[in-house]
């Protein structure tokens, strides 16, 4: 797989998180609304768009950018479910966890071909 096709498809994955998430997020409690669950939403959704950065420029540091944001994400939905927040309960936090870790090893995978020179950036 070249790292065109490695991009879309680790792009497809954090939409796709994206859309399993958000109705989580806002069952969060409503005291929440302006810290946690925005910077969970944030967090994620910087993963997005940093790849989306990539693919357009090629400029490797918005994959680090990508890698630290979905950490910041990884963190944040585990303090939701230490805090026993019901729309973060422990089979959602499963899940969650599964598809940020899956998420985790394509990027990963990406960023080291990236440093490798393997494959074709190309469009």
């Amino acid at each position: 797989m070249n790292i065109q096709e490695q991009t879309d498809v680790v792009h497809q994955k954090v939409y796709d998180f994206l859309l399993y998430l958000y109705p989580l997020l806002s069952k969060y409690p409503k005291y929440e609304k302006f810290s946690l669950q925005t910077a969970t939403r944030n967090a994620i959704l910087e993963v997005l768009l940093e790849l989306v950065k990539w693919d357009k420029t090629a400029t490797k540091s918005h994959l680090y950018t990508a890698d630290s944001a979905l950490q910041q994400a990884k963190e944040l939905i585990r303090l939701a479910n230490d805090l026993k927040y019901s729309a973060m309960n422990k089979q959602h936090y499963g899940v969650s966890c599964g598809k940020l870790a899956e998420i985790g090893v394509m990027l990963g995978v990406l960023i080291e071909d990236v440093k490798a020179g393997s494959g074709s950036k190309g469009k």
